[in-house]
C-alpha cells in the first residue's frame, strides 16, 4: 500500500513535468509554425532551456544519504523530491534578429524575452514579435512573446524545476548495495504515460584502506544511472503527441560519519543528462501543415558536489541534501531503513 501511493506521487509529479508545464497554454504555438521548422525549433529550445535542464540536474539527486553500505539483505525505501533551482541567468534568454530568419522584434536588433521559468509579465510588458511567411517574407501575424510561469509567484517558495523520486536500496555481500528506481509503464486517463528505470551501485572502499577499523569515517564509491520516457497527449482527435525522453548518470566518491542518530554525508563526482522533446503529429496553421515538427536537445556534464544531513528515529530516516552544480540542488526525503 505505501510503495503503491508513492509510485502515484511519483506518477502525478512526472506526468508533471512530461506534459511540458503548460506548453500549450504559455506559448502561441500556431504562430510559432508560421515561422517555420528551424525557427519554430530555435525559439522553443531557448524558451524551454531552464525547464528541462533543471530536470536533468534533478534526476541527479537523491540517492543516497550515508557512505554506509547496507547489510547483506538489508534494505532501505525512500521517497524524495528534489528542486533544481532556476539561476537568475536562466530567466530570459536574448532574442537577436540575426539568429532568425522569420522572425523579428521591431524595436531593435535584439531583446530579452521570459524563458519557461521567468518572471509571469502581462502583455503590456512583453516585446512583440514579427512573424513572416517563409516563402514570400509577407507578414503573417504579430504577437507578444512568450510569457513565463512565474513559478516562485505561485506554488514554490523560490524558482526551481521540481523532480519526485523512489527508490529501494538492497545490501549485497562484500560491501555492495544495489539501488534501484522504478515505475512500470503507467498511463493516465487521456493524458499519456510515463515509464521509468534507474539503477545505482555503491561499494564500500573503506574496507580496502588500511586500518580501515580506526578510521572515524565511512566511504564508499557511487555511480547511478537514471532513465524515463514519457508521451503527452496535446490532441487526441488530431493524433498530436509530445514525446519525452531523459537521462542522467552519476559518479561519485561519498563519505559520512554517524553521531548518535544523526548522519552528515558529502560527495564529490560527475553528473550528466542527456534530454529530448518530440512533438508528433500533424500541425495545421493557416499558411501550411507541417509533421513531426518540433525535435529538441539538451545535453551538458560536469562536477558535482553535495552534502547533506541524515536523522534515523528507529527505522525511519529524514534526510536534506544541498547539490552545488549549475543548477544548485536541493532535496528533502523520508524513508524507511532496515540494516
Amino acid at each position: 500500500m505505501i510503495m503503491k501511493r508513492i509510485n502515484r506521487l511519483l506518477i502525478a509529479g512526472l506526468m508533471l513535468f512530461s506534459t511540458t508545464f503548460g506548453l500549450k497554454a504559455q506559448l502561441d504555438f500556431d504562430s510559432f509554425l508560421e515561422a517555420g521548422i528551424v525557427d519554430a525549433n530555435k525559439l522553443l529550445q531557448n524558451y524551454m532551456q531552464p525547464a528541462f535542464e533543471g530536470f536533468g540536474y534533478g534526476l541527479a539527486s537523491g540517492w543516497y544519504n550515508t557512505a554506509k553500505t547496507h547489510k547483506t539483505l538489508g534494505f532501505d525505501l525512500s521517497l524524495t523530491i528534489s528542486a533544481a533551482r532556476v539561476p537568475s541567468s536562466a530567466e530570459f534568454f536574448t532574442f537577436r534578429n540575426s539568429d532568425y530568419s522569420n522572425v523579428r522584434y521591431d524595436g531593435g536588433a535584439s531583446v530579452d524575452i521570459p524563458t519557461m521559468f521567468g518572471p509571469n509579465l502581462g502583455a503590456d510588458d512583453l516585446p512583440q514579435l514579427t512573424f513572416l511567411d517563409p516563402d514570400t517574407g509577407d507578414e503573417i501575424v504579430r504577437i507578444s512573446a512568450p510569457t513565463g510561469l512565474g513559478v516562485e509567484e505561485g506554488f514554490m517558495p523560490f524558482n526551481a524545476v521540481p523532480v519526485p523520486m523512489a527508490q529501494i536500496g538492497i545490501g549485497l555481500p562484500k560491501g555492495f548495495e544495489l539501488k534501484l528506481r522504478y515505475v512500470p509503464e503507467q498511463t493516465i486517463e487521456e493524458d499519456g504515460s510515463v515509464k521509468l528505470f534507474g539503477i545505482g551501485l555503491m561499494h564500500d572502499i573503506k574496507q580496502w584502506l588500511p586500518g580501515e577499523k580506526i578510521l572515524p569515517f565511512d566511504l564508499s564509491a557511487f555511480v547511478g544511472y537514471t532513465s524515463m520516457t514519457a508521451q503527452a497527449c496535446i490532441d487526441v482527435d488530431q493524433d498530436q503527441v509530445a514525446e519525452f525522453d531523459a537521462s542522467s548518470l552519476v559518479v561519485q566518491a561519498v563519505i559520512s560519519k554517524k553521531i548518535l542518530f544523526m548522519t552528515a554525508f558529502a560527495g564529490l563526482g560527475y553528473s550528466n543528462y542527456d534530454i529530448g522533446l518530440n512533438l508528433l503529429g500533424t500541425y495545421t496553421t493557416e499558411t501550411s501543415s507541417f509533421t513531426d515538427p518540433i525535435s529538441l536537445s539538451y545535453k551538458n556534464n560536469g562536477i558535482r558536489t553535495n552534502v547533506g544531513v541524515r536523522m534515523k528515529l528507529l527505522f525511519l530516516t529524514l534526510t536534506g541534501e544541498y547539490a552545488f552544480q549549475e543548477y544548485n540542488t536541493m532535496s528533502l526525503g523520508v524513508g524507511f531503513s532496515f540494516r
